[in-house]
């Protein structure tokens, strides 16, 4: 397989996405801890909201996505479509957005 050049601009892009990632990574912390550093502890209030304001469904899928499953891996788990399992973790990041002031 051949692989194409990476352009400066694209290395460029790439690193930006990795530093977002890990960022995105860093703030779902909230979600898997109770310690939470305390300049980090409004996120931590934030989350028990937005906790409250997913359906069944998506919480569901947040909680899989949260420990690496891939959608294939949920949607067989829950006996749904992946399509359906995209859908319901779309749902879930939009709601709990603010938290994630990634972009």
């Amino acid at each position: 397989m051949d692989w194409p050049i990476i352009t400066e601009d694209d290395y460029e892009r790439l690193l930006e996405s990795i530093e977002i990632g890990d960022e995105f990574f860093r703030k779902l912390a909230v979600f898997r801890s109770g310690l939470i550093e305390p300049q980090m502890r409004h996120w931590q209030i934030s989350a028990h909201e937005a906790y409250d304001n997913l359906s069944e469904r998506e919480l569901q899928v947040f909680k899989l996505r949260l420990k690496q499953h891939t959608f294939p891996m949920i949607a067989e788990a829950l006996e749904i479509s992946e399509s359906s399992a995209k859908t319901y973790w779309r749902r879930a990041v939009r709601k709990c957005w603010t938290l994630f002031d990634v972009i």
